[in-house]
């Protein structure tokens, strides 16, 4: 039998499908491995920088001591969670150092000198107390940005609880402290008999920043500002010296220790017994400060008082720093840890101590109320501020004094862009301006034949400054006015102008005040009158019950140098000289010896 073709063969299998489960096999290999090489990479990469491989980076920080152990905390709290930047591990260190010297130390500019011994290491960031330093910094290009507050706690009065509780005190304005400290308006009257006048403490000291906010709030308040900033020209007005001087004197006269920062004032404050016998009634401090004080010393008869007026507050920014000492680490460091501290549950710690935080709970563990604020005091620029400041530190003692001034021709010599007398005149200007109210001042001019037979002239007589009369209105606006027309004659009969107005000084003596001759001279005397007769002259009129000093500036070379300093010696007065009447040595001068 035949047999049917293919019957025992069989069919194959395409080789197509195969391939194509292949290519599919060795894709998803190979994307496998590739997933694997990327995270093992990726990997390696955070192995690295968490390795640290450009090493460590430490960011220093300059903390006011206010805040300092609240920024440690919270440095140690960032350094544990390892940060990382640029490659480099960071770790925090926290300096305490006070908000003004490091100001001051930074008006050097960015490549200043610093005092690691003193300051310690140069920071990238600074938490001075307020925005009120970060404007006084002078130099330019050492802050980088424009610094973020932290932290807020307004300046307020430490007082005794009876002097808040007083009926009237409510009512007590920022300008109203300098008549209270003087005595010029009465304890009495707010319902606090016995207490005399207001002892207020004004430590200038480093660490005093209270102070310096206080001061701006008295003044702004002076001049009628609901917010600041005093300017320069302000912090120059009568109206605001004035007050200050006030201010300062009063300070000047109370008796016991003048603590040299607001804590020290604090706690002389808080461990002081009856108001009545007491020399400080108030401190001029932040609310974080009083509450502090009161943890410090429970039970301490104080509490917080917020006059009425702009609010001066301690808003404690941060500043990332800049210049050649900070790298680009340290300075993205110092931007990182800032917003670490104001994130919440950080932030916390800083309210927990007192300081206010918006979203943060108060602390509970107080009598203190934290009441809502007014209208906020604007930080003045470092020109005013430093303006004001030189009142508190320097005030000018109420006193009576009469200027002689030389007009002869050597005065109108040419000196920087005026001539000698108009340098002269600015000067003394300036000093009026800034006297108390309650000074006694008077003007004579002097040259050859000035008056007729008398080479001097009574220009403006000796009196109080706010004494009315005038063409010009007070006494105070008639010596400025006289001052501004004062030009060079001829001659310079100095030692019978100075014998004229010695006589004249003894007979209107005021007692209770130093009484003072200011000779302003820049020539030699070419009267008749002999050194010899002068000087039998002035010991003549003189008298011990009716002390008059003679104090004597002079410009230039003087050949009577000698018999002017034998006068100012015998009288109990000074002699300043100074070698050209352009620069600040004229008006230092004229300042010593008028103040």
């Amino acid at each position: 039998m035949g047999q049917h073709r293919g019957e025992s063969r069989a069919r194959g299998v395409s080789k197509g499908p195969l391939i194509a489960l292949g290519l599919v096999v060795v894709i998803v290999l190979g994307v496998f491995g590739w997933i694997q090489l990327r995270d093992r990479i990726n990997d390696q990469g955070a192995a690295a920088a968490g390795a640290c491989v450009e090493g460590e980076a430490e960011l220093a920080v300059a903390a006011d001591p206010d805040i300092a152990p609240q920024i440690q905390t919270l440095a140690d709290r960032y350094t544990a969670t390892a940060p990382v930047i640029r490659d480099q591990c960071v770790s925090v260190t926290v300096t305490p150092v006070a908000s003004d010297t490091v100001r001051d130390a930074l008006s050097k500019g960015p490549g200043g000198a610093w005092d690691s011994a003193a300051l310690g290491p140069r920071p990238a960031l600074w938490i001075p107390s307020s925005s009120h330093s970060v404007k006084q910094v002078a130099a330019a290009g050492v802050i980088s940005g424009e610094p973020r507050p932290l932290a807020t706690s307004p300046v307020v009065l430490a007082v005794r609880t009876a002097f808040a509780g007083a009926p009237a005190t409510a009512a007590i304005d920022w300008k109203d402290l300098p008549s209270l400290q003087t005595g010029r308006d009465s304890l009495a009257s707010l319902g606090l008999s016995g207490w005399g006048s207001l002892g207020m403490a004004l430590p200038v000291g480093p660490g005093a920043e209270s102070t310096e906010m206080a001061v701006e709030a008295v003044a702004a308040s002076v001049t009628g500002s609901t917010t600041g900033p005093v300017t320069e020209e302000q912090a120059r007005s009568v109206p605001v010296t004035s007050a200050l001087t006030g201010l300062a004197l009063g300070y000047e006269a109370t008796s016991g220790t003048k603590p040299a920062t607001t804590r020290d004032a604090l706690t002389t404050l808080a461990e002081q017994g009856d108001p009545s016998t007491s020399a400080v009634h108030t401190v001029a401090a932040t609310e974080q400060q009083v509450y502090q004080t009161l943890r410090d010393a429970p039970g301490a008869d104080i509490t917080a008082f917020i006059p009425k007026g702009p609010t001066p507050v301690a808003d404690h920014p941060a500043a990332v720093l800049a210049g050649p000492a900070v790298n680009e680490t340290q300075s993205r460091a110092a931007a990182q840890f800032a917003e670490f501290v104001r994130q919440p549950e950080q932030a916390q710690v800083l309210a927990d101590a007192g300081f206010r935080v918006e979203g943060s709970a108060r602390p509970g563990d107080t009598t203190l109320s934290f009441p809502g604020l007014g209208p906020t005091l604007v930080p003045a620029d470092a020109a005013a501020a430093t303006e004001l400041m030189d009142v508190i530190r320097n005030p000018v003692t109420p006193r009576t004094s009469t200027v002689l001034l030389d007009l002869s021709s050597s005065m109108g010599q040419v000196e920087g862009s005026a001539t000698r007398l108009e340098n002269t005149t600015a000067a003394l200007a300036a000093h009026v301006d800034r006297s108390p109210d309650t000074s006694n001042l008077g003007l004579w001019e002097y040259s050859t034949a000035l008056d007729g037979s008398r080479p001097y002239t009574t220009v403006v007589a000796t009196g109080p400054l706010s004494a009315g009369g005038f063409t010009e209105g007070t006494r105070r606006q008639a010596l400025d006015a006289r001052l501004a027309k004062a030009t060079p004659a001829t001659g310079s009969s100095t030692y019978t102008s100075l014998e004229a107005a010695y006589t004249s000084a003894v007979e209107g003596y005021t007692p209770g005040r130093t009484n003072s001759v200011l000779l302003v001279t820049d020539g030699a005397n070419d009267d008749s009158v002999s050194r010899a007769e002068l000087l039998s002259a002035i010991a003549a009129a003189s008298s011990s019950s009716k002390p008059v000093r003679i104090d004597v500036v002079t410009i230039g070379q003087n050949p009577d140098l000698n018999t002017l300093q034998a006068l100012a010696d015998r009288t109990g007065g000074s002699l300043e000289k100074v070698a050209s009447s352009d620069g600040a040595a004229l008006p230092t001068a004229i300042s010593k010896l008028l103040s």
